[in-house]
């Protein structure tokens, strides 16, 4: 019997495992963004939405959402957080749209699931050819020798029923395209307790690199510290940023 997923079987836990996560505050970034380097336009995309989120304070906003995820588990969640939205089940690197959106964005690092480099430089012109004129890609990458290595993310949340502590990590092995994603969920109720502990392999790249591919597909790349709370160019040194890649007017 295979082990259970966090994306599937443990699809529950999804929102408590990312309760720490601030999404208010990365919706007034991209927000922001959008208005200073995109077209200002309304017509949204997240790709990797999980359970939807980070979406749900766009729809609140007015624009016209649809959401992208591998997992039927996870689109079902998203689905009910918003209701109005449009919804897609697909790898990232290989789907379509009918019509062009204005604003792409793909946070929480996931654009590293993507399998390869080779899947990484397909979706990045799946997403070219899905913007509309000056349209805008955000998404947050690490770069691979930067990785610590060390025990990761710890938090901790009490629910009326039980105790969850969760921890996250990520581990490169120094060499190659592939780093591992590490979780760990121990729930306890009354007197029990229940692990659970699962590996993703998610390709590791070069921030560098990342820009290189970016501009291949024909966009325009702007490279940000990985700070919500203020617009600061990568200084070329922190391996933690955020790339807003624009697809030019003409």
């Amino acid at each position: 019997m295979s082990s259970p997923s966090l994306y599937t079987d443990l699809s529950h836990y999804y929102d408590e495992l990312c309760s720490n996560i601030d999404y208010r505050e990365q919706y007034a970034f991209i927000l922001r963004l959008n208005a200073m380097l995109g077209n200002r336009g309304m017509r949204y995309l997240d790709l990797a939405c999980g359970s939807g989120s980070l979406l749900k304070h766009f729809s609140d906003e007015g624009f016209a959402c649809s959401g992208l995820d591998l997992s039927a588990d996870m689109l079902d969640i998203a689905a009910l957080r918003c209701p109005t939205a449009k919804w897609i089940q697909a790898d990232m690197s290989d789907w379509t749209l009918a019509e062009p959106v204005d604003l792409i964005t793909c946070f929480l690092y996931s654009t590293h699931y993507c399998p390869s480099i080779a899947a990484m430089e397909q979706t990045f012109a799946q997403v070219f050819a899905a913007l509309a004129p000056g349209g805008l890609f955000c998404f947050d990458s690490v770069d691979k020798d930067c990785i610590a290595n060390d025990a990761g993310h710890f938090h901790t949340l009490s629910t009326p029923a039980s105790e969850l502590r969760f921890q996250t990590r990520w581990h490169y092995p120094g060499q190659g395209d592939v780093m591992n994603l590490h979780l760990h969920i121990r729930e306890t109720r009354e007197q029990e307790s229940f692990h659970y502990e699962e590996s993703h392999a998610m390709t590791a790249t070069k921030i560098t690199a990342l820009k290189r591919l970016l501009e291949s597909a024909g966009f325009e790349v702007l490279i940000l510290e990985h700070d919500f709370n203020r617009f600061a160019e990568w200084q070329g040194t922190n391996g933690n940023v955020i790339f807003c890649a624009t697809r030019a007017q003409h």
